[in-house]
């Protein structure tokens, strides 16, 4: 189970390879700007990146 909370979404977007899925959150709130990206398949994972401006 997994439970995120990210305010100021500004694009999401979608990829899909043969193999590969994923989705691609990307954000900005005030001082902090980042992207999660999300794979589906073929192995779930997440990755999150937040950087100061």
């Amino acid at each position: 189970m997994l439970d995120l909370f990210r305010e100021g979404a500004t694009r999401l977007s979608f990829a899909s390879g043969q193999t590969v899925k994923q989705i691609f959150v990307g954000f900005h709130t005030g001082e902090c700007a980042g992207t999660m990206k999300i794979q589906v398949t073929p192995h779930f994972s997440v990755s999150d990146r937040l950087l100061f401006q």
